[in-house]
């Protein structure tokens, strides 16, 4: 699932080298399961098929105690290439706010302020589009059941509903571009920073369990 290489790739890139177990704790604590579909069994997954497919190279394979071994990821050349291919290839091309949309955004300080802040309106024209043909919809629908056109009246409703959401992203998209070009979410130094300072966010790892929830303190 692309959902999966998408934010294995991303986060590897910016903590390697990294233990596979690290990735998936810290994955969880992002609450991927709920919002992208992504579930514990599917990351172990990923990594694996990605390293077989070239993408993650092993680093090595620790042992400690007789503890389950933990393999060491990072990523390569072709890996990288993947990653950013994917990452433009949602956010450019997603409209309405989906997964695709939402994993790839959590990637965005990847790209230059410019590149993000053309990629917004870009989005918000798409969903311009997408809220034209909505509401040419609502405005020749038929008001007789036997007319080609009529919409029944929850339907109608949906449509409305879906209006709304729609100007909402419209709206969201053009004010975050501005945002972004201000430099109010993020440096283009962030992703250099990032992975620079990768140990530190690392060890912060450490103090997550399996589920990516924070352990109580003893």
């Amino acid at each position: 699932m692309w959902t999966t290489r998408l934010l294995i790739l991303g986060l590897v890139r910016w903590l390697q080298p990294v233990h596979g177990y690290d990735v998936l704790r810290e994955l969880m604590s992002w609450g991927v399961a709920d919002w992208a579909g992504v579930q514990r069994g599917s990351i172990y997954h990923g990594l694996k098929k990605l390293a077989a497919d070239g993408d993650l190279a092993v680093v090595k394979v620790e042992q400690v105690d007789n503890r389950p071994a933990r393999t060491v990821y990072r990523m390569t050349e072709a890996g990288d290439r993947h990653f950013h291919t994917l990452l433009r290839e949602k956010l450019w091309g997603s409209a309405a706010t989906s997964p695709d949309f939402l994993v790839a955004w959590s990637f965005v300080p990847v790209l230059s302020h410019r590149e993000a802040a053309a990629m917004l309106r870009n989005r918000a024209g798409l969903l311009r589009d997408a809220y034209g043909e909505l509401q040419a919809k609502l405005e020749h629908r038929g008001s007789d059941p036997t007319e080609p056109d009529f919409l029944p009246a929850h339907v109608t409703a949906r449509l409305q509903l879906m209006l709304r959401h729609t100007q909402i992203e419209i709206d969201w998209s053009a004010e975050t571009a501005k945002r972004i070009e201000a430099g109010e979410l993020y440096d283009e130094s962030d992703d250099r920073r990032t992975r620079d300072g990768a140990s530190h966010w690392r060890d912060g790892i450490q103090r997550l369990d399996a589920h990516g929830r924070h352990r109580p303190k003893p």
